[in-house]
């Protein structure tokens, strides 16, 4: 009996978001999405969420914002264009219990089998001009991106102005399957060739 050729490949990425180091933010949430092109199809797994508040201790100036959230999805597609990305916005809540902006970070999901910890570096929009600076600051709501998935376009980011603000951790184990079937090498991560 001929097996079959496959007439997708499929792409499982499970892991959590760790931690961020943002200098000067005591608490925050942060709010994942995943985005991918027209040629991907999603299966399984949420493709956003939102973590649970956390708070750094009084143990020093070194301490994280921790959340180990969890991360989980299945996607499959014929083409590597638009290869799935996550994008993250981390948010603190002030003394007036509003939510500001405090980092956006996007990366890639990584292309190969294995374990992967990725450092995303995070960033906030500046305002347009020395005006909107001042208002935004005596109202407590700094510049944010209209779109939270704008992190993860290209188009208008080279006129767009940013400040870095910190980095989170990423941890993601990522399984494929039948790529070679497409053209697609099944090249080895971190860990080694995971083969389902």
């Amino acid at each position: 009996m001929a097996k079959e050729q496959a007439s997708f490949f499929t792409v499982i990425v499970t892991g959590q978001i760790e931690f961020a180091d943002i200098p000067g933010c005591d608490n925050a949430y942060c709010k994942f999405a995943l985005v991918h092109g027209d040629d991907w199809t999603h299966l399984d797994g949420p493709e956003d969420g939102i973590s649970q508040i956390t708070r750094k201790t009084s143990g020093g100036p070194d301490q994280m914002l921790v959340w180990n959230f969890p991360v989980e999805v299945t996607y499959k597609s014929t083409n590597a264009f638009g290869w799935p990305q996550l994008i993250l916005s981390v948010f603190e809540i002030d003394a007036l219990g509003r939510d500001v902006i405090r980092g956006y970070g996007c990366i890639h999901l990584p292309i190969a089998a294995g374990q992967f910890t990725r450092k995303v570096p995070l960033y906030k929009p500046l305002s347009a001009s020395v005006l909107q600076q001042v208002v935004n600051w005596v109202s407590g709501r700094p510049a944010e991106f209209s779109n939270p998935k704008f992190p993860a376009m290209g188009e208008g980011r080279e006129v767009t102005r940013v400040q870095s603000t910190g980095h989170a951790s990423v941890a993601l184990n990522v399984i494929t399957k039948d790529m070679a079937t497409f053209g697609y090498s099944e090249a080895q991560g971190s860990a080694g060739r995971i083969v389902i």
